[in-house]
């Protein structure tokens, strides 16, 4: 199994910072975030059909992981060599995340 490299776009950092900003501080157990976004990573690198369709305009095959305890999901594109984070972001939000930096790093 090929492991693809993972990047995320600036908005997409941006957005990721905030929440562990925010998990730091408020929630009683903040390394669970930590932790599952790193398994989350992990999946995408090796597995990253596992997500479900997502539409967004301008961004054809997106797709999104859903991780439980960060009641989040990790939005993103992905090809034969890399895997490309567009977004973290709250599902219980009610609206779509912003996208639109182009990748970073």
């Amino acid at each position: 199994m090929t492991r693809r490299r993972v990047r995320f776009t600036e908005t997409a950092r941006q957005q990721l910072r905030a929440a562990k900003v925010w998990w730091r501080a408020n929630a009683l157990r903040p390394e669970l975030l930590a932790s599952e976004v790193e398994d989350a990573l992990k999946i995408l690198s090796l597995l990253p059909g596992a997500g479900s369709e997502y539409e967004y305009p301008g961004i054809p095959d997106l797709k999104r992981l859903y991780l439980e305890k960060a009641a989040a999901h990790f939005y993103y594109v992905f090809d034969e060599h890399e895997v490309i984070v567009h977004a973290f972001w709250g599902a219980r939000r009610g609206e779509p995340p912003p996208m639109s930096s182009p990748p970073s790093g």
